[in-house]
């Protein structure tokens, strides 16, 4: 059910502005003195940006062992804010639920560095570079 609704969130969402568009919308609106029944017309400023619905769906699809889906939504979302802790945490999740550990590793570095003090991510970055010494070990036998 949550997918489904972070995925009804998100087509929303594609029919709003963005914020700097919004922004502008009622700039403009307020400078030409709107009266509120007209301003009830314009685009609403989103609430969650789309970065964030991105990783919370990003999210759901790693609970739900969907990692590719999970991985997509995690890359869409630290492509428009790579600040954004959640989404590079959540990427570095699925890349390692992927046995993709040499991948996995910088995008939890990646975190780590944003959120340096997180134990979620500092232990999940420390468990992917031991799955990835594990992985070297065995190509060299």
């Amino acid at each position: 059910q949550a997918v489904l609704l972070y995925t009804l969130v998100m087509d929303r969402c594609a029919e709003l502005p963005d914020s700097e568009e919004a922004a502008q919308i009622m700039s403009e609106a307020e400078t030409r003195n709107v009266t509120s029944s007209k301003s009830a017309t314009l685009p609403m400023k989103q609430l969650f940006p789309r970065h964030i619905i991105l990783s919370n769906r990003s999210a759901s699809f790693l609970k739900l062992g969907e990692h590719e889906k999970a991985l997509k939504d995690a890359e869409q979302a630290v492509a428009l804010d790579p600040t954004y802790v959640k989404a590079g945490f959540r990427k570095g999740l699925a890349l390692h639920a992927m046995g993709r550990y040499q991948d996995a590793v910088p995008a939890l570095g990646a975190a780590h560095t944003i959120e340096p003090k997180n134990k979620q991510i500092k232990q999940a970055l420390q468990f992917a570079e031991v799955r990835l010494q594990q992985e070297m070990r065995k190509r060299m036998e």
